[in-house]
């Protein structure tokens, strides 16, 4: 299941950040990860026309959430795109009540939807469903 936050004003990226940075025990930045770390250490080998690319994904953009030792990748991932107006959520297993409910507290701070599938909304009422 893929979810998508959707506004029709604009989503407030410092909303993003701060939401972000209260539930550090919930998700971890990119620029944090193993991944993240090793892309800025190397950064001065990144060829010039990808460059922007990678320091812009080390620019808080990018989330993760419950990593998965055994797999060695994290379960679920968050992108902010300014360009397109939203923040993607993808999940590696199927979502669980305590993964929607921060969602829709997510939603709730950007003063957004939380949508399944683009269409669906999930909200608080439909959680307690």
């Amino acid at each position: 299941m893929d979810s998508v936050f959707k506004k029709i004003q604009p989503l407030n990226y410092e909303k993003w950040v701060d939401f972000v940075n209260r539930n550090q025990s919930e998700f971890i930045w990119y620029e944090k990860t193993k991944s993240g770390l090793e892309a800025a250490a190397n950064i001065d080998k990144v060829p010039e026309d990808f460059k922007e690319g990678v320091v812009a994904s080390l620019n808080k953009v990018s989330c993760f959430k419950e990593f998965d030792e055994k797999k060695g990748y994290y379960n679920i991932n968050c992108g902010f795109s300014s360009r397109n107006n939203w923040i993607s959520i993808g999940f590696e297993r199927t979502p669980k009540l305590e993964d929607l409910k921060i969602f829709v507290e997510m939603a709730k701070h950007l003063g957004a939807l939380l949508l399944v599938d683009g269409t669906g909304i999930i909200d608080e009422k439909m959680i307690e469903n």
